[in-house]
């Protein structure tokens, strides 16, 4: 399925508020899947990205001991000195694992990890990160 595929809210009033119809896995023209928003987003909203518990850290030491642990944790995780921040269960990854990083993201991080636009956010546009702000 592709972004065109997806019935959007075109109506150009941006939201407030993200639900769990609000984003989207597509082809991303930054790299292989990516995370899209279905209706307009207005500047400063919290982004439901990650609903569930918190990453868990998956250390150098266990990913050692586990070349499959080690491969996907290097995939889709953070890495870090200490080792990889990961999701609690690769096979019920929240959509915020597939956020794509961009030098111009339309998204930031706050000090609680949470995530807001950055700016207003039309219907359709791939919601990404800088990847170098969350390290």
């Amino acid at each position: 399925m592709h972004i065109r595929d997806i019935p959007l809210d075109t109506s150009g009033i941006l939201k407030d508020e993200t639900t769990e119809l609000s984003f989207m896995l597509c082809p991303s023209p930054h790299d292989g899947v990516g995370v899209f928003c279905t209706h307009g987003i207005r500047k400063g909203t919290f982004l439901r990205l990650f609903p569930g518990p918190d990453p868990r850290l998956v250390t150098t030491t266990n990913m050692t001991g586990n070349q499959v642990l080690a491969v996907f944790s290097r995939h889709y995780g953070l890495e870090t000195k200490e080792g990889c921040y990961v999701p609690h269960d690769f096979g019920y990854m929240e959509i915020g694992w597939y956020l794509n990083h961009s030098a111009e993201p339309n998204t930031f991080r706050d000090k609680d990890s949470r995530y807001f636009a950055s700016q207003d956010i039309a219907a359709g546009e791939e919601i990404t990160i800088d990847y170098e702000t969350i390290q």
